[in-house]
């Protein structure tokens, strides 16, 4: 029959061959593309409780009636999540520290533009990202030998992938201003929904270690500097430790001779 034929068995291992090394990049494109945003909403539940880049603290400031301010915390707003709508990733924003005698009302628009302009401006470093990864992994390719290739042929898929990806509107809507402070010390909030992209590259400057994905390739040990004062410290303590015992073995034979 033709489902025991050995063509239609070669062909099926092929496919689930396929299926099975399907890398999980091209599943995140896919979801983002599509406007499904529970990917992004899971990576930011990850994210909370865990606190925010200096950067991305100075990159999405505002200033209001010359006061600056400066995000203390950027959360997913889970009450929002139920009538965010699809495409759309709920956030909450806290501002610490604000004056008394500023008017609430004109956070949210000021955050807002901040945020559109603060979008832009990741756009714009992450496609300089993605072309610089696409020349390493051409020279890569080049000087690799054959069995080495098929990197650098992911590399390309991933650089057509990221190209054909349409740049999704920011879909920006402000929620309102809420006070979350005390008396002694005033704090702001400001509820946002964005786009799942616009999600993700807020998360990826946030909290690069849970929202980048790990793609690159891999650092050798003398180029990660934190392996590097590890394994030299590790070297200093043995030798410091093989030395002690010789001059304590040197002690004890001498002792026992005498």
């Amino acid at each position: 029959s033709r489902l025991g034929s050995p063509i239609f068995l070669v062909r099926a291992h092929a496919r689930a061959t396929l299926v099975v090394r399907r890398p999980p990049w091209r599943a995140a494109l896919a979801s983002m593309a599509t406007g499904d945003s529970a990917p992004v909403e899971a990576k930011w539940l990850k994210a909370k409780g865990w606190p925010m880049a200096d950067s991305a603290r100075e990159a999405l400031q505002v200033v209001v009636e010359g006061a600056t301010l400066t995000p203390a915390d950027v959360s997913i707003w889970e009450d929002g999540r139920t009538t965010a709508g699809a495409g759309r990733v709920p956030l909450e924003v806290l501002f610490v520290g604000a004056p008394a005698s500023l008017d609430g009302d004109r956070v949210g628009p000021a955050f807002g533009e901040r945020v559109d302009e603060f979008v832009r401006e990741r756009r714009q470093a992450e496609f300089r990202k993605q072309l610089e990864r696409r020349k390493d992994s051409t020279l890569r390719r080049r000087g690799a030998a054959a069995e080495e290739a098929e990197g650098g042929d992911q590399g390309e898929e991933k650089w057509q992938d990221y190209i054909r990806k349409p740049a999704e509107d920011t879909k920006l809507q402000v929620h309102g201003v809420f006070d979350a402070g005390t008396r002694m010390r005033r704090v702001l909030g400001c509820r946002i929904t964005v786009s799942t992209q616009a999600a993700q590259l807020i998360g990826e400057h946030c909290f690069s270690h849970i929202f980048e994905d790990d793609d690159g390739p891999p650092k050798k040990w003398h180029e990660d500097p934190f392996l590097t004062c590890f394994y030299s410290c590790f070297c200093i303590i043995v030798t410091v430790f093989v030395l002690w015992v010789m001059l304590i073995t040197s002690a004890v034979l001498k002792h026992t001779t005498k």
